[in-house]
This record gives C-alpha cells, sequence and structure tokens, in this order.
C-alpha cells in the first residue's frame, strides 16, 4: 500500500548512498586533482546529506507500518475477507461506544461512551465473501479475542444493539455498514500489552444485498489511562472525561497524606501538547484582597511542587481566585485548588 510503496521507493534510493549502479569516474589529471578534490569533497557532502534524509524518512515509514500493524496484529482476518478500507491516524482523544443505541434528547447514541485519551487509531472495513452466516463470523472474531486474552467490555447482538442505521450513521460513520438489524454483532474488548493498552471495537453486519461486512476500530494508548464507567477513575482520567480536576491537596496548595503517588502519576500522564490553569480558590474571614493574595500564593506553592515532579514550566499558569466561585465543600474546607484543560 502507500507505506510499501514509500518504502520501496526510499530503500531503491539507497543504492545511491552506497554507490551501486554508478559508473567508474576517470582518473583526473595532475594539472586538475586539486579542482577535482574540492568537487568531490562537496559531492560527498551532498551525497551524506541526502543519504541522512534517506535514512529518516525510511525510519518514519517503517515505524508508521509497525505502529499501524500493532494495534491490529492480535486480530487475523475472516477467512476469504478483502479489505475495502484501511485508515490510519494519531488523535488527542477518542471515544468508542459501550452500549446498546438508544433515543436521547440529543438524538440516538450508545448507552455509553468510552473516553480514550491520546492514541493511535486504525480503521479496517472487510467485504467478507463466505457462506456463513454473520453469527459465524462473529463467533470467529469473538474466539480470537478470548485467546488473545482480551477482557469484553461490552457485547450485543441483533435487535438488542439498536438500529444498525444508527451504528453505521452516528457511531462508525461508515454508510456501507446499514445492515438487517437482526444480523448485526458488536464487541468492545481490551487488552494490556508491553505497557500499552489495545482497544478493539469489532462491527459485523449483513446488508439487505446479502452481502457481509466486518468493521474493525483498533486504539492503542498508553497503560493506565483505559476508564470504564462505574471503575475508580484515576485523577488523569477524571481530567481527561471532565476537562478540570479538583486536586487532593489542602487550600494552602499542601500535598493531602497520601495523595504524592497519586499526583506524580497524574504529572507523567498529562499529554505534551496540552495545556493547563492551575486555579485556586481561598474561603475564611479575611478581606477580599488578602485571601487573592492567599490563593495566588497557594496555587503557586502548588505549582513549585509539581514542577519538581517533571512537570514542564510552560505547561501550567496560575490564577488565584480568592473567594469567588465558592462551593459547599470548599467553604468548609477553607478552598480547594483545581487543574483546568485550556481550550483554544
Amino acid at each position: 500500500m502507500l507505506a510499501d510503496f514509500f518504502a520501496g521507493k526510499v530503500a531503491l534510493s539507497g543504492n545511491f548512498c552506497i554507490g551501486k549502479g554508478q559508473k567508474a569516474r576517470a582518473k583526473p589529471d595532475t594539472e586538475n586533482l586539486s579542482v577535482y578534490s574540492e568537487q568531490r569533497s562537496e559531492a560527498l557532502l551532498a551525497r551524506s546529506t541526502v543519504c541522512m534524509m534517506i535514512a529518516i524518512a525510511l525510519f518514519v515509514v517503517l515505524f508508521w507500518k509497525a505502529s499501524a500493524a500493532s494495534a491490529a496484529e492480535w486480530l487475523a482476518e475472516y477467512p476469504r475477507a478483502s479489505q475495502e478500507m484501511n485508515k490510519q491516524e494519531e488523535l488527542p482523544e477518542y471515544r468508542m461506544a459501550m452500549g446498546r443505541i438508544q433515543n436521547k434528547n440529543s438524538g440516538s447514541e450508545p448507552e455509553y461512551w468510552l473516553n480514550l485519551s491520546a492514541g493511535h487509531l486504525s480503521r479496517h472495513l472487510y467485504r467478507i465473501r463466505s457462506t456463513k452466516d454473520t453469527a459465524d463470523i462473529s463467533r470467529y472474531y469473538q474466539q480470537q479475542l478470548q485467546v488473545a486474552g482480551a477482557r469484553i467490555l461490552f457485547e450485543c447482538q441483533g435487535r438488542e444493539c439498536g438500529s444498525s442505521t444508527d451504528w453505521a450513521n452516528r457511531v462508525f460513520r461508515v454508510s456501507t455498514l446499514y445492515g438487517v438489524d437482526r444480523k448485526q454483532h458488536y464487541f468492545l474488548a481490551a487488552r494490556e500489552d508491553n505497557g500499552q493498552t489495545h482497544v478493539a471495537a469489532i462491527y459485523v453486519t449483513e446488508r439487505g444485498t446479502g452481502r457481509i461486512y466486518a468493521y474493525e476500530e483498533h486504539f492503542l494508548l498508553k497503560s493506565g489511562q483505559l476508564s470504564l464507567p462505574g471503575e475508580e477513575q484515576t485523577l488523569f482520567q477524571q481530567l481527561e472525561q471532565q476537562g478540570w480536576i479538583t486536586l487532593p491537596v489542602s487550600p494552602d496548595g499542601r500535598f493531602e497524606e497520601g495523595a504524592f503517588g497519586d499526583l506524580q502519576v497524574l504529572v507523567g500522564s498529562l499529554p505534551e501538547q496540552k495545556r493547563y490553569w492551575l486555579v485556586a480558590h481561598r474561603f475564611g474571614q479575611d478581606s477580599d484582597a488578602a485571601l487573592l493574595n492567599k490563593s495566588t500564593q497557594a496555587a503557586q506553592n502548588l505549582l513549585s511542587q509539581l514542577r519538581a515532579m517533571g512537570l514542564a514550566e510552560d505547561r501550567i499558569e496560575i490564577k488565584g481566585m480568592g473567594r469567588l466561585a465558592p462551593t459547599t465543600e470548599s467553604l468548609r474546607y477553607g478552598g480547594r485548588i483545581e487543574l483546568i484543560e485550556k481550550r483554544n
């Protein structure tokens, strides 16, 4: 495919670096030796620059191919399946369906969404030419998930999944998947491997024409960042889901007992491309000006500790709010400090 094409071109260009296929040059006479040497040096410099660029290009292509394959390598294609779509992209966030289609105020959508942080997404669509029905084909994928040690997060089949129209157009945005409701099957699964989490969504359907399709989504992200509905979430998972969190610190910016490890994990999980506000609130009998100053100082104290954990200086900005934006809990506690994701 495209990656293979470029890999081939780069490999052919590599012959230039090692001198294959080049004609021998005639030796220069003594009078032109200095001119030849200068020209030869310039040519070698130019060649070394080109070869370095070729090496970098080859590395990028190979890394791209490896990343694209790693997410899907634990699921083999169904026999006699022909691929009709293969898309790869890096995303700052993504979500996968984790529930049957329901009618809500905003329209029809899954009962739950599995929210995922930054990672690599690969999408594959296959047309399956087989005498087997969708139930047999879905069992093929289910067995592979079990063999791979994947955890099934959600599954449904037939009409219990909801409308196939909504799965095709609202969830996957692939109109080809619109089929017969009673012929559809869906799995959402995840597994841990070498410090990474692989999340896979598999949808098998049959169109009214009798054509059978299998659609796969694979999302690859760092381990420890998968947050399931109903499970206790880490600070980072709460931040990714809500866009803000109240940190486990005192009103003056000191870590609460037992919070050091959680905050250290949070700092290590923050995506490099994102920026944040550190917002402090203070309450009490002091004047507004005094509380504003105390909140600013508390944010500064906490920021110093987070930087000692490795948080880059340019990724966070402090804001003291004094007694503005009170909540019942923070009034009782004397204040709070929040980490809020910046939005453009």
